[in-house]
């Protein structure tokens, strides 16, 4: 326009500068059921994927964050049945699996997962974890009825252990993957213990060593659940199997950095030495986190 004898011209186009977030993640799913009776197998820890290195994002970008649930109840087949898987978590592109359920014999084999469930009594395969994420769960006893009966312990962040049939004594879980980051330090992914006759259970996650996988149980009593937010897996039973533990996704980033939630996430955060460690321990299929 002009005005007062001179013209004002326009300044041009502005171009809008990309913020760049680092961020450091562990997404972890939940854990598999251990199976009902036989004694049943034992469910695998969920998958666990964490960032190498800091990962970069996008300020004022809604990315998708995912809990999975825990496995529970279980699949066809009465009375004994194998346990049911856990829930796939998400952030972003970055997807980790669930936990197979346990078997709670050798004519039905356990599920597959981010960590895999294990058999139970009369052997069969261990379920199959997904490299990267878990490894699979163990075997459980052949021979012995009923005295040596026994299932096999769940995949976890390190490789289960089978049932020892000749003593009857059923499988450990997997232990599961060690976090210490930023005033965080827990176990998360342990596989349960295998179901046992009398009083040779298994253990969750190497023998008691406080993660998340389930104990097994034995004809007095049902198994131990996976742990809350660490995506452990259930204890197999010769009774009752334990419910796999939900997951949990751990994101770290500059304190400078905000983090918005959609109203569908449960979260909580503390600072650590210039950084925000946020734990979000629900979250649905369509909720999203964007920095800022």
């Amino acid at each position: 326009m002009s005005g007062f004898g001179y013209n004002v011209n326009g300044f041009g186009s502005f171009t809008s500068r990309t913020v760049i977030v680092p961020v450091t993640y562990a997404v972890q799913a939940g854990g598999g059921t251990g199976a009902n009776a036989y004694p049943g197998g034992a469910g695998g820890g969920g998958g666990l994927l964490t960032a190498t290195v800091t990962d970069t994002y996008v300020a004022g970008v809604a990315y998708t964050v995912t809990v999975g649930a825990g496995g529970s109840g279980y699949g066809a087949g009465g009375v004994s049945s194998r346990g049911n898987s856990g829930s796939n978590s998400t952030f972003d592109l970055i997807a980790s699996s669930g936990g197979g359920g346990g078997a709670y014999g050798g004519n039905e084999p356990p599920a597959n997962g981010g960590c895999g469930g294990s058999s139970g009594f009369r052997g069969g395969s261990g379920g199959s974890g997904i490299s990267g994420q878990g490894f699979g769960g163990g075997v459980g006893g052949n021979v012995g009825e009923p005295s040596n009966a026994s299932g096999g312990g769940g995949g976890g962040g390190t490789a289960s252990v089978g049932a020892n049939w000749q003593s009857g004594q059923a499988g450990n879980g997997g232990t599961g993957t060690a976090i210490s980051a930023s005033g965080l330090s827990r176990k998360y992914g342990e596989g349960g213990g295998g179901g046992g006759y009398l009083n040779s259970i298994g253990y969750g996650g190497g023998v008691n060593s406080g993660g998340g996988g389930g104990n097994g149980g034995d004809p007095n009593g049902a198994a131990q659940a996976g742990g809350t937010n660490t995506g452990g897996g259930g204890g197999g039973a010769f009774g009752t199997g334990g419910a796999g533990g939900s997951g949990i996704i751990l994101l770290i980033y500059p304190t400078s950095v905000t983090a918005t939630f959609s109203s569908g996430v449960t979260s909580s955060s503390s600072t650590h030495s210039g950084n925000t460690v946020t734990q979000i321990t629900a979250a649905g299929s369509s909720d999203t986190v964007t920095f800022g």
